[in-house]
């Protein structure tokens, strides 16, 4: 079988609309916290509230979009549709997120959360669960799909990057907090237009349209049966129950570490935060980046399993020992840990090649491919659980002592932080590293499933054409 039929071209054409949504995600993970509690002047317990309530709704309209993409029949595909329209109205959508207007009350501003955050994940999910589809169904092979995820986490440091760097810019051209918020968000908007478009393009003739047959659903309510019958198939399939198992508890721990982030290194460490994304979270995003060759060609030599649990499991005991023992003041030695951590990291690329793999055993067992519905159902669980630890992160802040809006924090406060930010976030990710090991898909056991799948193909294409299947 030959190894690769995209070209690089089609794979970076494809992955670009990664660039804006991770931007999107890198802003709301990284500094929404601290802007509603620190700048709008939410409550911690409020904005956790929020969170809950917003995310949510964005975990249940996952598994919705991902059926409704996969039985799309625009005649210029299944996905791609979604992902042009998507981008400008998740643009959109941030825009306002970062641009409250004078709220007085709690009530207000709890209210103005509420709804800009679930608009702005509606239109996340109309664009993000049809574009990490469509990356499953553009490849068949293991190894193009360990490239396809490889570009597509590539696109998404960018937006790592940009999310990270831009509200640093604005501030260093004179903007204050809300302005370079606001004026970020707005960059993005503009990004996010053309990204997407540029995936649109750039698949063309790569996404085809479902076409329906006489036996599949036609009215609502047959296609709402179909839906739970689909979802009660695929959390019943061997593979993909324990890899998704494995996400949600390393979903939690990235969750915690990256809205705890900057608080630790400012109340912890106390350095200040605009030195921290350029000398410490930076050198991360850039070190994640140049892992990606690495993580490739360690799937290809040994595997994704090995290599996925080494990474995960990796990151947690980093995280543990390091973490609590940082000096304070000091650039240097946290940056000795980014360089690590970012390494490590990079390892995620294999857990999404893998679901596109899990797919694999699904269209053997069912003849369909559902691409939509397995990706919509992981956003939905690491989305469900970012909700909890949203929700739970608010009120934890105010019980350890975080004063929202203060100029000074309680001296305690640094290493209650320290406590979460390191041994809770590792034991979490070394935990979730065993979860995975229950995940039976090896390199061998898939090959022979595509195998299988092939020959399956190729027997049904001889039967359309009449020719004896012999």
């Amino acid at each position: 079988m030959k190894e690769q039929t995209l070209s690089n071209r089609t794979m970076a054409g494809y992955a670009s609309a990664e660039v804006g949504i991770t931007a999107v995600e890198t802003m709301a993970q990284i500094y929404l916290l601290d802007f509603y509690v620190s700048t709008v002047g939410l409550k911690p317990s409020l904005f956790g509230l929020a969170m809950l309530v917003a995310i949510l709704w964005d975990a249940i309209s996952d598994p919705i979009m991902g059926y409704i993409s996969d039985r799309t029949s625009f005649t210029n595909g299944r996905r791609r549709p979604y992902i042009v329209v998507g981008g400008f109205l998740l643009g959109l959508g941030v825009y306002f997120l970062f641009t409250p207007p004078e709220l007085e009350t709690q009530t207000s501003k709890f209210l103005y959360l509420v709804l800009t955050y679930f608009f702005t994940n509606t239109f996340m999910t109309m664009i993000a669960v049809p574009h990490i589809s469509l990356g499953g169904e553009i490849g068949f092979t293991s190894g193009e799909r360990n490239r396809i995820f490889g570009w597509r986490l590539f696109f998404a440091n960018l937006g790592l990057l940009l999310g990270l760097l831009l509200p640093a810019i604005w501030v260093s051209l004179g903007k204050d907090g809300f302005t370079s918020r606001s004026y970020s968000s707005a960059s993005i908007w503009i990004l996010l237009c053309f990204v997407s478009y540029s995936t649109y393009r750039f698949t063309k003739g790569r996404d085809f349209p479902y076409h329906k047959s006489s036996g599949k659903p036609s009215s609502v309510g047959e296609n709402i049966l179909s839906f739970f019958k689909s979802a009660s198939f695929i959390l019943k399939n061997r593979y993909f129950l324990p890899l998704l198992l494995a996400f949600i508890v390393a979903t939690a721990a990235r969750t915690l570490n990256s809205s705890l982030g900057l608080l630790y290194y400012k109340e912890r460490l106390l350095l200040e935060d605009s030195q921290v994304v350029v000398r410490i979270l930076l050198p991360f995003v850039f070190f994640l980046t140049i892992s990606i060759p690495l993580w490739i060609y360690l799937a290809k030599r040994f595997g994704k399993k090995q290599p996925a649990f080494w990474g995960s499991f990796l990151l947690g005991v980093l995280t543990i020992i390091l973490y609590p023992i940082l000096p304070q003041r000091s650039y240097e030695a946290p940056l000795i840990a980014a360089f690590f951590g970012g390494i490590f990291a990079g390892s995620i690329l294999l857990f999404d090649s893998l679901v596109a793999d899990v797919v694999d055993y699904d269209e053997l067992l069912t003849g369909e491919k559902r691409e939509g519905a397995y990706f919509g159902f992981w956003k939905m669980a690491t989305k469900i659980i970012r909700a909890i630890g949203f929700a739970f992160l608010g009120f934890l802040l105010e019980t350890i002592g975080y004063q929202a809006g203060a100029q000074t924090q309680d001296p305690e406060l640094g290493w209650r932080l320290t406590l979460l930010f390191g041994p809770v976030v590792g034991s979490l990710f070394v935990l979730a590293s065993l979860v995975f090991t229950q995940m039976g898909l090896t390199a061998e056991v898939h090959t022979k499933i595509q195998w299988l799948l092939s020959r399956k193909k190729n027997i049904q294409k001889r039967r359309s054409s009449g020719t004896p299947a012999g």
